[in-house]
């Protein structure tokens, strides 16, 4: 066959759809692909290399192809050459691209011959070769998807999207649907804490230091933990690509309604990191200066405490980034430990003053009637997504209007969950005879979400004042904090 005219050289790419598998080696079809251009005396391009990736799956992002069709489209490259057509794509709308720019004089071959994809046959039949391609993709996908939910229907729980023999969830024996008692009873232990207002830090750092280890002997870390919670088959439900399909045989890790509280937990949390349990002034403390929240960080370069927890300090973080919200002063700074030991006092000494008792009682009340009107709404969201399940059972409904109404119920529902949660810990009515020292119990016996609650009662929504350090008198922290209302 005669070497045609081309106005560049002539690109190679490779692609395997998965790394390991029975495929020719990417590396190998780059080699037959560059012998063959040597044989033609055709000028070798750039090489592009698709390892691991699927040419079926329209979500997948393949780097490689995306250059190539750069370089073809743009004219740099006069042609490509690929081991197998099907190795190009499997997508019949891609494969229209490749025949447009064929029309422009582009070089298209495998190492085995060559396409002409400028006349109606060469169209043809590479057309066909993609729509075959796409077919055998199409049906394997099917078949895969059949025989994973005929598992999750008979028991074989895949909720994660991992296979149970390859990964083991933790709480569970290999099969997925044992229940491993030594790890469940921490799962239990976990939710009754995390529900209590302990942070997902510390609940982290808890089983680390007890030697409790994830089910591939790692370290917890909040994502982990996080997953590891909202998993359905705790409380006993098998899942198929978001779908519940069956029910695990026995009783529950937890039951549905710790899970629903859970979940609506961190379904009501706000984008982005919210505040660590370790500071306890977070969202309290202002600058004496300029009036800005303290920002909160850890503090590496200083010693660590006494205890080995790593330093932290609040500070007044100045911005300085053009476009952004101006900033604090950056002129204040304290030690985490010793502004959250001032908050503790002040906080005990409020509450324990007769001439605030009034003011405590009617925060309390205020409490009382904001959970009440919340368990109301909650209980209406409930009983409407009761009937509309009643409804759907029925045949009343389709499946399209259930989610149509559910999906935004659910979202209410879940914020008014954790609304209603983070009122737990809030104090209820104050005796008159509650003593300062009554006080310092309490707080001593409280979780660090309830001594929060604790300082928001105390400051009935004023704020922590801090001033900067007295050069003179560096270690008294009291004078340097104040109580006022907000600016």
């Amino acid at each position: 066959m005669s070497t045609p005219e081309i106005s560049g050289p002539v690109d190679v790419y490779a692609r395997q759809s998965r790394k390991g598998d029975k495929q020719k080696s990417t590396p190998g079809q780059v080699a037959a692909c560059r012998a063959v251009l040597a044989g033609r005396g055709l000028p070798p391009g750039e090489v592009h290399v698709d390892d691991g990736k699927s040419a079926w799956n329209a979500k997948v992002k393949r780097k490689g192809w995306d250059a190539l069709m750069k370089r073809l489209e743009s004219g740099t490259a006069g042609g490509v050459i690929v081991y197998e057509l099907s190795r190009f794509s499997r997508r019949p709308i891609e494969g229209e691209r490749l025949i447009e720019a064929a029309e422009r004089g582009m070089l298209v071959l495998d190492s085995e011959s060559e396409y002409d994809l400028t006349g109606a046959n060469g169209k043809k039949q590479f057309r066909d070769m993609l729509a075959g391609a796409a077919y055998y993709s199409d049906d394997l996908s099917r078949k895969v998807k059949r025989g994973k939910l005929e598992k999750a229907m008979n028991g074989n729980p895949e909720d994660e999207g991992r296979h149970v023999d390859r990964v083991r969830s933790f709480g569970w024996e290999p099969d997925g649907i044992t229940v491993r008692e030594s790890e469940a009873a921490w799962i239990r232990w976990l939710a009754e804490h995390l529900l209590h207002g302990d942070s997902q830090d510390a609940l982290a750092r808890h089983l680390n230091a007890r030697g409790v280890l994830t089910s591939r002997d790692k370290p917890w870390r909040v994502t982990g933990l996080r997953e590891m919670l909202l998993r359905e088959r705790n409380r006993g439900n098998i899942g198929h690509c978001g779908v519940i399909v069956a029910r695990l045989p026995g009783e529950p890790v937890i039951d549905s309604g710790t899970f629903d509280r859970i979940a609506a937990k961190y379904a009501a949390r706000r984008a982005g990191r919210p505040f660590s349990r370790a500071y306890l002034a977070s969202g309290h403390a202002v600058c004496a200066v300029c009036g800005k929240p303290l920002s909160t960080r850890p503090v590496s370069r200083r010693r660590a405490y006494p205890d080995g927890e790593v330093a932290r300090e609040y500070w007044c973080k100045k911005y300085t980034q053009p476009g952004r919200p101006a900033g604090g002063c950056g002129t204040v700074r304290i030690d985490q430990r010793a502004l959250d030991g001032a908050a503790r006092e002040l906080a005990v000494e409020i509450l324990a003053d007769p001439r605030h008792a009034a003011q405590v009682e009617a925060a309390a009340a205020r409490h009382e009637e904001e959970a009440t009107a919340l368990d109301s709404l909650i209980t209406d969201a409930e009983q409407t997504a009761l009937a509309m399940a009643d409804r759907l059972g029925r045949g009343e409904k389709t499946l399209a209007e259930y989610d149509a109404v559910m999906g935004p119920l659910d979202t209410r529902l879940a914020g008014l969950r954790a609304q209603r949660e983070a009122l737990n810990g809030a104090p209820g009515p104050v005796p008159a005879a509650q003593s300062r020292a009554g006080w310092a119990a309490r707080w001593e016996g409280a979780t660090p979400g309830e001594r929060r609650a604790l300082l928001r009662t105390a400051l009935r929504g004023r704020v922590l004042v801090v001033g900067p350090a007295d050069p003179a008198d560096r270690a008294n922290v009291t004078r340097r904090v104040t109580i006022a209302d907000p600016s």
